[in-house]
């Protein structure tokens, strides 16, 4: 396994898959560049940004063959093995240094606006650090978490942040207020990527990420002590912040282009105050653009493990599972070798009870391509049965972000051939020579 983000670009070379731009390209010009490595399913390097010393990178998840080519298997089977992968964790081990820290600054000297984060979205209240996994430590158990949040550059050492009600960073963050004492934060950019899928595998409050991300890598993630929080961080990432979160200090936060293509208003949101930067002597600044595929694959591709597993517990025979359909981790395809008439409605309440920002769900049968939207559209049209086959959940928790009601019920599809008539449901193929 490559032991780093450097390591995995490495990789994608080899295979194609990786585009460096050279050009001095301007701060503003970044997302037009992303939106087009996106199209041409490429992660990308853009090493000279002009105004700032330090490359930006983008897209490492570009494609689902990205993956399949770490875990060395085919595409339809990345939730699979992610699923057996997760289930094995293997605890972190320290180390003494490591090349995260090879560069420190310190308290005044600090200036995060000296590294090329970007503005997004047009609209965007300002430039944004998207692709850093913060790590916190709950301060009664001392558990690590791992977390994705968005923080709005505010100044050289000030960001705002944003955490979700029910994130474990939240549950953290009161605990330190009913302490009265700040939250000590670090936010890790440039990680190697399968650290990035561990931290949005959102598992039980007591199991810590960094164990998950050692099973997904099959070896020990190795840490540094941060140097002025009590804090842990994978010694091969691209850089660190170290700072904290007062309590009770909230400030204007936003708009913000979310990953439903939307803009989040401004709201009161916390304040995040950077005491050191510690970095390589030449880090890559990682950016995430929401509602990318970057975007999408990293949160998507752990719930698909997570659907993979309840489904396989109903000994429901699952052949792929897709939750990026849409663009967004809203909608699922799932295909399936039915046994049993109707098992497709036990797996379609399953799901929806496993993963509570699902939306829609259709499940197909085997011979369907999940991948292609067209065909999955296909077998609505020539097999759905609608009055037996569609089946509406109203009154349900959804995406929480919801004040019209639009995520409060749940579609789910039963698009899967009558059983025991498969024969007349074959799909024609193209003859074989050997058919003529």
């Amino acid at each position: 396994m490559f032991k780093d983000l450097r390591g995995y670009f490495d990789l994608l070379g080899k295979n194609g898959d990786l585009n460096r731009v050279a050009d001095e390209v301007e701060l503003l010009g970044i997302p037009t560049i992303l939106v087009n490595m996106e199209k041409e399913g490429k992660a990308v390097i853009i090493e000279n940004v002009k105004g700032y010393n330090h490359s930006v990178c983008n897209n490492i998840f570009g494609k689902r063959e990205f993956l399949a080519s770490v875990f060395k298997c085919p595409k339809e089977e990345v939730a699979i093995e992610f699923s057996k992968r997760s289930e094995n964790m293997i605890e972190p081990v320290m180390l003494g240094k490591g090349p995260v820290q090879e560069v420190v600054v310190l308290g005044d000297e600090v200036d995060i606006e000296k590294f090329p984060f970007i503005v997004h979205s047009a609209k965007d209240g300002g430039r944004y650090i998207t692709g850093g996994m913060i790590i916190a430590k709950d301060p009664e158990t001392g558990v690590r978490n791992c977390s994705f949040n968005r923080m709005q550059l505010k100044g050289p050492r000030k960001t705002g942040l944003r955490m979700s009600p029910t994130q474990d960073l939240e549950s953290y963050y009161q605990k330190a207020v009913a302490k009265n004492q700040p939250l000590e934060i670090a936010v890790v950019i440039g990680n190697h990527p399968l650290d990035l899928l561990a931290a949005a595998c959102g598992p039980a409050r007591d199991v810590d990420e960094l164990y998950i991300a050692g099973g997904l890598r099959q070896e020990p993630v190795e840490l540094v002590k941060c140097k002025t929080i009590d804090v842990e961080v994978p010694a091969y990432a691209e850089m660190v912040i170290e700072g904290y979160i007062n309590p009770g200090e909230l400030e204007d936060e936003g708009p913000f282009g979310d990953f439903q293509e939307f803009y989040i208003s401004v709201m009161k949101n916390h304040v995040f105050h950077a005491k050191a930067v510690t970095m390589r002597k030449d880090p890559m600044v990682q950016v995430i653009r929401a509602g990318s595929i970057d975007d999408v694959t990293l949160l998507g591709t752990p719930r698909e493990a997570q659907l993979h597993r309840v489904l396989k517990s109903m000994n429901i025979d699952v052949c792929a599972v897709n939750i990026m359909v849409c663009k967004n981790y809203l909608t699922c395809a799932i295909s399936i070798k039915k046994r049993i008439e109707n098992e497709a409605k036990n797996g379609l309440m399953a799901v929806f009870g496993s993963f509570k920002f699902l939306k829609n769900c259709v499940f197909v049968d085997h011979d369907v391509d999940i991948f292609d939207p067209s065909d999955i559209w296909w077998a609505l049209s020539t097999r759905l049965r609608a009055e037996q086959g569609v089946m509406t959940i109203p009154n349900t928790v959804g995406f929480g972000r919801d004040k019209y009601g639009i995520h409060t019920t749940k579609m789910g599809i039963d698009a899967t051939v009558p059983l025991d008539a498969w024969d007349e449901f074959e799909r024609i193929t193209i003859p074989c020579i050997d058919d003529l």
